[in-house]
């Protein structure tokens, strides 16, 4: 699946700020990229549907139509929770700056880089990676509201926050 990808790195000099704003980029991106997809992939299955010709063979017709429909109606959920991600994602300012974690919050423990947004999977930016998750992931609700110094807890595994911002 697409948002499971690793991208490869951007060669770009990173400050906080800079990476934040290729983040929402990137995530931009990919979420249109599967609103494209889905909303391809239902036009070809309603067109493939029209298509559909009743012969003498019934059933096989009526199976054909209800695997198209199903097609459609996946698709169509597909669409809908991107275009959610998309809302989502145009209501944080990649220019600001935080403090405490939350929505656009760009997070760096011990352990590992977030970039609290929307679930978009893993992205290397010049040789490091960062994983964009959704605050209301079980890692984001542990990060939401946590600032440099403190620690979360993730199925048994301790992190601490170096930075926020």
């Amino acid at each position: 699946m697409f948002s499971a990808e690793i991208y490869p790195s951007l060669p770009i000099n990173p400050t906080s700020l800079n990476i934040k704003q290729q983040l929402y980029q990137l995530c931009t991106e990919q979420i249109q990229h599967k609103i494209t997809e889905a909303e391809n992939a239902i036009a070809d299955a309603r067109k493939a549907s029209g298509n559909e010709t009743k012969s003498s063979a019934g059933d096989k017709y009526e199976t054909s139509r209800a695997m198209l429909q199903q097609e459609i109606d996946l698709n169509s959920r597909q669409l809908l929770e991107a275009r959610k991600q998309q809302t989502q994602l145009q209501q944080i300012n990649p220019d600001s700056d935080h403090t405490v974690a939350q929505a656009g919050s760009l997070v760096e423990t011990d352990q590992q880089n977030f970039y609290l947004s929307v679930g978009a999977g893993a992205f290397f930016i010049d040789q490091k990676q960062y994983y964009t998750i959704s605050l209301a992931s079980p890692i984001g609700l542990q990060i939401k509201g946590k600032a440099v110094g403190e620690n979360f807890l993730l199925n048994g595994k301790g992190f601490k926050i170096l930075k926020v911002c």
